[in-house]
């Protein structure tokens, strides 16, 4: 029998026995002790495998392995549809918890029902050294949506405690054509049109940076490849907005902060350094509208009540700083 309070911790595993153990040891060491944990091998992996195997022992533990590759998109879709508590935790293979993080994040999930997804700060380790935070996000579907657009540019909430209900919603995690750049941030707005995403102010959670994360490897890739990236993740996040049923005017306002943030590459200053000018941002706007247009099946003129040549001037307009 399910409890009330059960939460399902998944974690997709992929050639990550090097850290995998230290990660399922803060699992097993939650102050709060009503949770599964269901490990997900990404295709045959002996060392990652042997990794997870002593955690057996606690009847909470499960480990499939897959019979092929599904990809880190895939093997996190995998996990979320097997879900079967009221609760669910992503937590990547080498990151690690704070004792209390359970017992901290449930307790504020019991007095603020309206909170589809609750989560702490960060804070980055490894190659990195940094505190994550990501507001808290409220009010009305639309207001949410504007703030994520606006404000948010790292997917915290995304390694948060989530209600089942908002996970079903969420639909999973949409892979893109950018490799799955920020899927994290479109999964987050996804879970934002069911409930509101709330902060607790603290740092139970530790983010490890390393040279084989896979976003180390974003910045390996060439500018232009990067660039291309942006404007998909840009392209998401205004699909989700847009999947509101709203009155034009209101989808007016989500088209044009999209615009905005496309155009807002200095929230990422190392990652497109050579478009952080006037005329980067420009290309930048360019591409995005291209790719709109040419290559996303969503009918913005009809949506927005205007002609795409009424659409570009908005969104010129709209996003010049």
């Amino acid at each position: 029998m399910t409890g009330e309070r059960e939460v399902t911790f998944g974690v997709p595993v992929y050639r990550g026995h090097e850290f995998v153990a230290d990660t399922l040891r803060t699992i097993q060491a939650q102050t709060f002790r009503d949770f599964r944990v269901l490990i997900s091998v990404d295709g045959p992996d002996p060392a990652s495998e042997a990794a997870c195997r002593p955690f057996l022992a606690d009847p909470r533990f499960s480990v499939e392995v897959q019979p092929e590759n599904l990809g880190w998109i895939g093997n996190i879709n995998w996990l979320m549809e097997r879900t079967e508590t009221p609760f669910w935790c992503y937590q990547q293979q080498d990151d690690l918890l704070d004792p209390r993080y359970l017992e901290t994040l449930l307790g504020h999930a019991d007095e603020a029902p309206e909170a589809a997804v609750v989560y702490c700060d960060l804070a980055a380790f490894g190659t990195e050294e940094a505190r994550l935070i990501q507001p808290t996000v409220t009010g009305a579907p639309f207001a949410r949506q504007l703030s994520l657009l606006l404000e948010h540019h790292t997917a915290v909430a995304f390694r948060g405690l989530t209600r089942v209900h908002a996970l079903r919603y969420s639909g999973g995690v949409r892979d893109n054509a950018a490799d799955g750049f920020a899927a994290e941030l479109g999964w987050c707005a996804a879970a934002a049109r069911s409930g509101e995403l709330h902060r607790v102010p603290e740092t139970l959670y530790r983010k490890r940076f390393h040279e084989g994360g896979e976003s180390a490897s974003w910045f390996r890739w060439p500018e232009d490849r990067r660039a291309h990236a942006w404007v998909v993740h840009c392209a998401d996040m205004l699909e989700q907005a847009l999947s509101l049923d709203v009155e034009s005017h209101v989808h007016r306002m989500l088209w044009a902060a999209a615009a905005g943030r496309v155009v807002a590459p200095h929230r990422y200053p190392r990652f497109l350094p050579s478009y952080d000018t006037a005329k980067g941002h420009r290309t930048l706007l360019d591409l995005y509208l291209r790719h709109l247009r040419r290559d996303r099946a969503m009918d913005y003129p009809k949506l927005l009540g205007a002609r795409w040549r009424q659409l570009y001037r908005w969104a010129r307009e709209l996003s010049a700083p």
